[in-house]
Parts: C-alpha cells; structure tokens; sequence
C-alpha cells in the first residue's frame, strides 16, 4: 500500500460500521433502476466501484413515500417489500468486495411534480411555495401527513436493515422535504414545525428517532445536511453549526455528510469545472468544529492528494469523490497501489452524469465509456488476433482509440499532424472555466504509454505514408474544421451567409485563438448554442472587446444548462458586459451592420452595427478517410470525422474502436439490456 496517503487510506470508523479507507461515493441519480427496484445495472456499477477499492458507497435517493413523485420513473422506492430480495443481491455483492454500503432515504417535497406515469398526485411540503424548478405548488403538510411521513421513514430504515445495506442516511439536503422544514425559503408554517430552528428541526428529529425504535441502536444513522443554501434568507455557514450541534443533542446520529445548495442554485450543488476543486471544504471544517461524530466533505475533489490534505489538517473525516468514482472506478485502488498518475480524472463537465439525467437518461461519463455499462464493458478483452493499427489524429478520439487497441495488444502507430496532442482540447482549455479540461490529454497520454502506443507527432498522413506502414487497420480520427460559411438550419437553402468573405468574419476558433485583426465591436452569430460558442464570447470579453451574441435560439447558450453551466456563465458574462439578443438570425453581413430577421414574424429587426463578426459552425474533416475508404479493406472513422459532436462521442467512438466494435448489428445498446443483463463481477469473476 502506497506511504503517500496515509491518511486517505486509513480506516474509519462510523457507528457501528468500520470502512476500510476514506473514500466515499454520495449517493446520487444513476436512473438505472426499473419499477422502483434495483437492477443489474446498479449492481454492476455499484461492484466496480466496491472491488475498486472505495471505503463506503451510499446508494440513493430512495424515495420513502408516493407523494415523492419526481417527473422521472427512474428512481428507486424504498417502500416495496419486494426489493429486499434485489436489495440483498447488491450488498451482498458490494461487501464480497470489502466495501460497506449504506441507503439514502428521501422525499423530493415540493421540489417534484405532481405528474407520475399513470396517475396524477398531491405534492406534500411544509406550507404552499411552488417549487423554483417545476413550478408547482404542494399541499401544506397536515399534522397526520406529518405521522404517516415518520411511520413511513421509519419502515423504510427497516427495509434497509432488511436489504442488508450497513446503515441509512437521512436527506436533509439539495431542497428535499426535510431541507424544506429546515429552510425559511419553504418554510412559513406557524405552528410547532416553523418558526424557529429548533421547530424547523422537529420533524428531522422525529424521524431520526422513529428510525432508532425501529432499526435498534446497533445500527449505522447518518444525516446529509445542506451547509448554505447560497440565497438571501436562506440558511447560511452558522445555520449549519447549528443545526449540527442541534441534532447532536437531540436524537442519535452517527455521521454528518454535508452539501450545499439546492433547486433555486442547484449548480451549486454539483458544480461545474468553473469553480476550484474542494470548494466545500472550508464550510466543512466549521461543522467539524463542533461534531462529536465523523463528518465527511464533498465538493470536486478528484485527487488523493487533495483528499489526503483535508483529512491530515482535520478538517474532515472523510472524503467523498462522487464524479471522481463515476469517471474512475479502480480511483482507491490505484492512489493505494503509488499509481496516482493513472487515475482517470473527472473533468467536472457535468455532461456524462448530469447532462444525461436531465435528458431522461440513465447516468454514463464523458472520459469513461464503461461507466453505466459495466455490464457490458467489464475488462479489456485481449485481442485474439494481434496486429499493426495506425491512428490519424491525435484529439481525444484518436488517442482513446489508439490507448484501447494498444491495451489490448494490438502494436499502434498514431500519427499527429500537429506537433501537440489534443485536438480540438487546445482550444477548449483556453475558455474560461475550463483549464482542468487539460487532464483529459494527460491521462490519455498516460494510458497510451501504458499501451505502448508509438505517437509520431508533426506528422501528416497521407495514403503514401499509410501504405508505406502497412497496416492490418486504419482508425481516422481527424476531427473537424471549423466553418466560415455562417449557415444555420434556420435557413436550410442558404449554404453561405452573404457578406461572410469580407474579411472581417472570424470562425469560433479563431477567436479562441486569438487571430489577429479582430475588430472592438464583436457581433457574435451564435447557431450552436454551446458551452465553446460561451467560452469564445468570454474570451473576447476577457481582451477588452464589446461583445454582442445573436442567436437563433430562445435562451442564451442553451445547451449549458443540462450541464449545470448556464447561470455561472451568465453570471461573469454579464458582468463583464455582454450583450444579446435571442430568437434572432443573421439575413446579411453588410458593410457597417448585421441584417437581423425575427425567427417567429420573419420581419427585420435593427442591424448589429460591428467592426468583426464570428461565426460558429464546424464540419468533419473526412477528405482522407474518403480517400482511403476503398483502397483499404478496414479503414474506419470516428469522432468528428464522422459528424461534430461532443467529448463525449469521441471517447466513446475511440473506446469502441480501441475493442473493434464496428459492425452497426452489435454495437448498439438497446434499452433495458444493461438493467437485465447478468454480471460476472457479482461473482468476483
């Protein structure tokens, strides 16, 4: 075991559960559950994360009553007897490989809606405010609301006990319903449940105390409590001091896991890379000031070093790394093993995990292919048939491609144009908020060399040169270009905006990069609405220029929000001076002014007077694999080359390459085979 982090990996223990290092996952929203129950899906992923080497996973949320509904049916239902049985197979699975594994208990409150699949339900809440996020109003708890609340709690901890899970953590936390009692942004009842924090507290204790009669006192009990909810009136840094040392006294707890946040801020909760790593380690440290029982930290924290940092200057006991496990599994054991350098890095783009929920979609990772499909992507297979790959292009596609063939045996040749690795990763890194984005070329470069991958760079490929190596396959990976020509789906049969060659237009990357001659006034022309589309008016913004966005959407950058980006974004870009308009399209790039029409009247609007303009808009490179498609007989492509997409799609295209899964007929993942699927890791294998 590696002398580095003596601290990270010593064991703790939690009431009556010990763990065997100080890595811990939070529960959070996988959707890979069916009709409220587990499935192989959350065993599997669960188990990668046990034989890992993580110390304590917690599972959840499970929903404890049916007026917790939460607009997505994908969520476990702590109240079924049936699910003990699924319940059993995942501890039991969980603790074959050493780790301990408790259950998050929670009810949304008035933070759901009251739509579920087959029926319409009453929301419950502790007085009539709509939720920020679905805008709905809850039923004011009645005081038998309240008793049949507890009774259900309680019987859920006893489930649990049943299920085998070492314990049950109670959500008091991210406006959830107990959150909701606490905060007086939801709470305006009069009676003994409002008013003043004790009151606010009641009902947590009451449901911490009818868990204890019936789970006994033999038995792990934790709470996740929120340390600020980050809004004028909310609860703030002396609340949670307060409240900690409130339920120390009044009910038995045996830990306090903490967060911060909730659904007027939920960026907050999980931020994105904007904001540096361990953001919630000082607001800890004043909990842990005055706890008598462990207090664990979350908050970005994706390096044993950090972790081991925070837990020796004592301002935790123990450290969760929920994305950093998301993006990699084996993350224990290879900080255990002096491997840090291997770990796979969260990169905090919130696009794999968060993004997905959003969507509906259960739970994957940008940097990670396996993560979700665990069941599927369980270990690098050998390949039966070693031979010689070359790979063009060295951005994240490639290099995934390339580390994921050379893994398997296959002797790889890489070929780079550029006499830097990257790709389209160089430019992203230089937009605000995302510099840590740079570890994803890091660890690829890492796991190439584990792969024994040879990476010629300043080196462009060619058919001649391809043919010279003599390959057994070809793996294109050449990206995209970026376009000049300003066209948008909004007019179909324009292919080239007018005025665009008049050499005061920019492409995105060029701006990035900082070409030179680009005027004060900047008019952006927005079509794709994204996070790089964001990072390119910031970057100007950040050189002094007047920066006005045009976009035919009707939000600002509106595919940062699944991402959890958008009000951080909106935030520094507004302050630094950003203008806008929405709904808008370009007709003409004259002289002095951009030609607007409306998109919903089709009338003009006032021209955007400019001294440059950029466009967004980027297409594949694809000359060469169209060059090579029919010379020779396994020449494939993926990542951009294929269409402009995101990280995601390259990593995972180059994962798919790297196992040589091109046929369309068994590459593609139905849904519900991963949930039905049986797992060879349950069984250790």
């Amino acid at each position: 075991m590696s002398s580095e982090y003596p601290h990270l990996l010593s064991p703790l223990q939690i009431g009556t559960t010990e763990v065997r290092n100080r890595i811990m996952q939070t529960a959070h929203a996988k959707m890979y559950s069916q009709n409220g129950h587990d499935t192989q899906r959350d065993i599997d992923y669960q188990v990668a994360r046990a034989k890992g080497g993580a110390g304590l996973l917690i599972t959840g949320n499970r929903l404890v009553h049916p007026t917790s509904t939460t607009g997505n049916q994908r969520f476990m239902w702590a109240y079924l007897k049936d699910a003990v049985a699924t319940n059993q197979r995942l501890t039991g699975a969980v603790h074959e490989h050493g780790a301990a594994i408790f259950e998050q208990l929670n009810h949304f409150g008035g933070n759901a809606t009251s739509d579920s699949a087959d029926d319409i339900r009453v929301l419950w809440g502790p007085s009539n405010v709509k939720s920020p996020a679905y805008g709905e109003m809850p039923k004011a708890m009645e005081h038998e609301d309240i008793q049949e609340l507890i009774d259900w709690w309680a019987r859920c901890a006893e489930l649990s006990r049943e299920g085998g899970f070492d314990g049950t953590e109670v959500h008091i936390a991210h406006s959830y319903l107990l959150h909701q009692f606490l905060s007086p942004l939801y709470n305006k009842r009069t009676d003994e449940y409002g008013g003043s924090l004790e009151n606010r507290l009641r009902l947590t204790v009451e449901v911490i105390d009818a868990i204890r009669a019936k789970v006994g006192d033999d038995w792990t009990v934790g709470i996740r409590l929120n340390l600020h909810d980050y809004m004028p009136g909310g609860l703030d840094g002396d609340d949670a001091v307060a409240a900690a040392r409130h339920l120390q006294e009044q009910c038995q707890i045996d830990y306090i896991n903490v967060s911060a946040a909730g659904y007027h801020n939920i960026h907050m909760a999980m931020q994105p890379s904007d904001e540096p790593d361990g953001y919630l380690v000082e607001l800890t440290a004043r909990v842990k000031a005055v706890a008598d029982i462990p207090v664990f930290t979350v908050g970005g924290i994706k390096d044993p070093a950090m972790g081991e940092e925070i837990l020796a200057s004592g301002k935790a006991d123990m450290v969760a790394m929920t994305r950093a496990l998301i993006a990699d599994p084996d993350f224990a054991n290879k900080a255990a093993a002096g491997k840090a350098d291997e770990i796979i890095h969260c990169i905090r783009g919130n696009q794999g995990c968060i993004g997905r929920i959003y969507k509906g979609f259960p739970v994957s990772c940008t940097v990670n292919p396996a993560t979700g499909r665990e069941g599927r992507f369980r270990e690098l297979v050998p390949a039966t048939d070693p031979g010689h790959w070359v790979v063009v292009g060295g951005g994240a596609a490639g290099m995934k491609a390339a580390e994921t063939l050379g893994k398997r045996g296959h002797r790889v040749t890489l070929l780079e144009a550029t006499d830097e690795l990257g790709g389209q990763l160089k430019l992203v890194v230089k937009t605000p908020g995302r510099h840590m984005w740079n570890v994803v070329t890091r660890d690829l470069k890492v796991q190439m060399a584990l792969g024994g991958v040879d990476i010629r760079l300043g080196t462009r490929a060619t058919p001649e040169l391809i043919h010279e190596l003599a390959p057994d396959g070809v793996i294109i990976a050449t990206g995209a270009l970026p376009s000049r020509s300003g066209f948008s789906p909004v007019q179909p049969l324009v292919d080239d905006l007018p005025g665009t060659d008049n050499g005061r237009v920019f492409t995105l990357w060029e701006a990035i990069d900082g070409a030179d001659g680009i005027g004060h006034r900047v008019v952006l022309l927005d079509d794709d609405g994204s996070r790089t589309a964001a990072g390119a008016a910031e970057v100007l913004l950040d050189r002094g220029h007047a920066v006005h966005v045009a976009t035919r959407w009707n939000q600002l950058y509106p595919f940062t929000s699944g991402g959890l980006d958008m009000a951080t974004l909106y935030q520094r870009q507004f302050e630094k001076g950003l203008t806008y308009t929405i709904n808008t399209w370009a007709s003409a790039i004259g002289d002095e002014a951009v030609e607007m029409w409306n998109l919903y009247t089709g009338a003009a609007e006032a021209g955007l007077p400019y001294d440059s303009v950029v466009v967004t808009g980027q297409k594949p490179d694809d000359a060469l694999y169209l060059e090579l498609k029919d010379a020779h007989p396994h020449v494939h492509r993926i990542g951009d080359a294929v269409a402009c997409r995101k990280l995601d799609h390259a990593i995972y295209e180059g994962y798919l390459a790297g196992i040589e899964l091109f046929d369309p007929r068994e590459r593609y993942i139905y849904e519900g085979e991963l949930e039905a699927e049986a797992a060879d890791l349950v069984h250790g294998d």
